[in-house]
């Protein structure tokens, strides 16, 4: 009798179910009718998060948490919609910041609180205004072309570096994962089991032996593969 695969394992074992209750809140930049400031008032590491989380007071005592950028700390005032040259963590229209501005925490349409930038240490540029919009890069090198009342918080997020440490051997990364709760690493190529042990394993080797394309109504125990996939395998020169 075989194993129980991953794909049935990730949809009936609590090990690989997101701790979503230990989550301090949602950062997003909220809806500001006119400019104000924010106060910085606590620095926090949320669970599941790999950048730190900024909890900010305005004035009239709303409450708001973005992600932590390089440079913020506790007690700083920040300007929202504020004018003069921006400092880490103001809060700017895309057509109020100067181009070449290091920006994170961007918006994708006006409102959306912030789609891009996010993770620990990543960061967009202001390129400059366009014909339709501000033009900005992203993290990933491609330039977009947004809205200018999109909003974004000046500076770098915070947490750059986080997986910079090299392993260096197989044990400390399982020691690693180990104490992240479970066994999930290292994780075996189904190829490379038995058939008993995953609908890919058999064979002399290490080959599918057929298409690997399963509908997306498949149990847990064939659900392995590509879904919806229009071709598989390696491209025709």
């Amino acid at each position: 009798m075989g194993k129980r695969i991953l794909a049935q394992r990730k949809g009936h074992s609590p090990l690989f179910r997101a701790l979503t209750h230990r989550s301090i809140a949602p950062a997003k930049i909220p809806e500001f009718k006119e400019p104000t400031t924010a106060t910085v008032v606590d620095l926090m590491h949320n669970p599941g998060r790999g950048a730190p989380i900024a909890r900010l007071v305005t004035p009239d005592n709303r409450e708001f948490y973005i992600n932590a950028v390089e440079g913020i700390y506790i007690g700083q005032e920040i300007t929202i919609y504020g004018s003069g040259d921006p400092k880490p963590g103001d809060i700017r229209m895309l057509k109020d910041i100067p181009p070449g501005t290091v920006i994170s925490h961007v918006e994708r349409r006006p409102g959306d609180g912030g789609k891009f930038a996010r993770s620990s240490g990543t960061y967009a540029q202001v390129i400059g205004p366009s014909e339709d919009g501000i033009e900005v890069r992203l993290p990933s090198g491609k330039s977009i072309i947004l809205n200018p009342n999109c909003r974004a918080v000046i500076g770098i997020v915070a947490g750059g570096g986080r997986i910079e440490k090299p392993f260096l051997k197989a044990g400390a990364k399982y020691k690693w994962m180990k104490a992240k709760a479970g066994k999930r690493w290292p994780r075996v190529r189904g190829v490379a089991m038995n058939p008993v042990d995953h609908p890919h394993g058999g064979g002399a080797h290490q080959h599918v032996g057929k298409p690997k394309t399963v509908p997306r109504n498949a149990p847990p125990g064939q659900k392995v593969g590509s879904f919806g996939a229009r071709r598989t395998g390696r491209r025709k020169r």
